[in-house]
Formats: C-alpha cells, sequence, structure tokens
C-alpha cells in the first residue's frame, strides 16, 4: 500500500518535529528522505541497496547460528529491515514487528517502492507487523523457533555506524531496563530460543541462560536458551 498521501506525508512531518526537530523530512521521487544538518547527513531508505547485503548472507553469522532452512523467526526489533532481509534471504519466514510509528511508516514506503525482483521475493517471506512486540508475544498462538532482538546498543563515539543505522538510533527510544524486561517476559512466555544482538564489549545479558556467543569483530549475538 502506498502511503504517499497527505495524512502520511502531515504524520511523518509532525511526528518528526516532536521527536527530533533537529532533523528534516522532504520527500522525493526514490522515498522520503531525512536530512540531518546538524551532520550535513542525508538518507532514503532504498531497500533495493540490500541486494549488495543478500549477495553475501552465505557468509553471515546468521547462516552459524540457524542450523536449518525454512525456520520462522520473530523478529522483535524490525527497524529498517537490514537483519530481516538477511534471515529471509537464507530460506526463513519472519513476522518483523517495529514499534515505533515513523520508522515503520518509512519501511512500508520503501517496500512498495523496491524494483529488485529478488528483494520482492524476500520481503514476500516478511510478514510486517506495527506495534508493541510485548503484546504481540502475549497475544500470538504463533510457533517460531527463534525470537530476535536487536536493540541498537551504544558503540564508541569514534567510530560512528552507518547513515541508516544513524538516523535509527535518533529516531527509536532505548533503555537498557526496559529492553530487560522485554527479553525477560519473552524468555517467560516463548518456548523457543533468544538471539540478542550487542556490542562486543557489552555484557547487558550476561545473567540469562547463554548457551552459545557467536561473535564478530565489533557485534556478538548472545543465543538464550529456554527451559
Amino acid at each position: 500500500m502506498q502511503i504517499y498521501n497527505n495524512a502520511g506525508d502531515n504524520f511523518l512531518e509532525l511526528s518528526l518535529k516532536e521527536k527530533c526537530p533537529d532533523i528534516n523530512i522532504s520527500k522525493k521521487k526514490e522515498g522520503y528522505q531525512l536530512e540531518y544538518k546538524k551532520r550535513n547527513m542525508k538518507f532514503i531508505l532504498i531497500l533495493d541497496e540490500y541486494q549488495d547485503i543478500v549477495k553475501q548472507s552465505k557468509l553471515h553469522i546468521f547462516n552459524r547460528i540457524f542450523k536449518k532452512t525454512n525456520l520462522n523467526i520473530l523478529d522483535c526489533t524490525g527497524g529498517f529491515a537490514r537483519d530481516a532481509c538477511i534471515i529471509s534471504s537464507l530460506g526463513n519466514k519472519v513476522t518483523l514487528i517495529e514499534a515505533n510509528p515513523i520508522v515503520s511508516l518509512l519501511l512500508r514506503d520503501a517496500i512498495y517502492k523496491v524494483q529488485s525482483s529478488k528483494i520482492k521475493r524476500i520481503f514476500d517471506n516478511i510478514s510486517i507487523k506495527f506495534g508493541n512486540c510485548i503484546d504481540f508475544i502475549r497475544n500470538t498462538n504463533k510457533n517460531y523457533d527463534y525470537v530476535y532482538f536487536d536493540f541498537m546498543f551504544n558503540i564508541n563515539k569514534s567510530a560512528l555506524p552507518n547513515k541508516r543505522d544513524q538516523f535509527l538510533r535518533k529516531i527509536t527510544d532505548n533503555d537498557i531496563q526496559t529492553n530487560r524486561n522485554i527479553v525477560k517476559e519473552t524468555i517467560e512466555r516463548m518456548n523457543c530460543k533468544v538471539i540478542i544482538k550487542e556490542h562486543i564489549k557489552s555484557n547487558d545479558y550476561e545473567d540469562l541462560n547463554i548457551i552459545n556467543t557467536y561473535k564478530e569483530k565489533v557485534v556478538k549475538y548472545n543465543l538464550i536458551g529456554n527451559g
């Protein structure tokens, strides 16, 4: 469904003014453009650019974590769907939940504008839902093989993330205690393993039942056993 209409435009503009007054939004041919003048930075979410990412999906650490294909994965921190896109490209079905209405609208509009047939097929296996992930978990009857969290951790200021993630961190909220409460309730309610992505030097979830940790240079993926 296309959201290029006055209501969608007005909502995004007003929401950003309230949430991030230093970020401007404008409508371009490719999609909505976010501009952060303080850093002279502009960004448009173009999902066709994920083609370069999914070409390398077999080398991604997800391919080591998920031992099988055709799994049902619940991505509770959907964001701009980069991780969901990789997981789907590996032959799995993803339910993506995004709680931030600005991010959700930008993502849905970007999906509408996808041109690549390969990216379209990948998103055919991604179900997008807007709302609170815990509300979804409390009410779903569906069984999942894994639940995935990426809470957009803070990293060393000398190594800024890419523009996509910088804008995500400006737009979204992040509170470690809230995140921990979400994870703990998820473990209590869901009969499956939980994956938490965090900075390589972070130990925010070390008290949980971590049965394996998959490490990269900057991040690690904690596999939490359930039961």
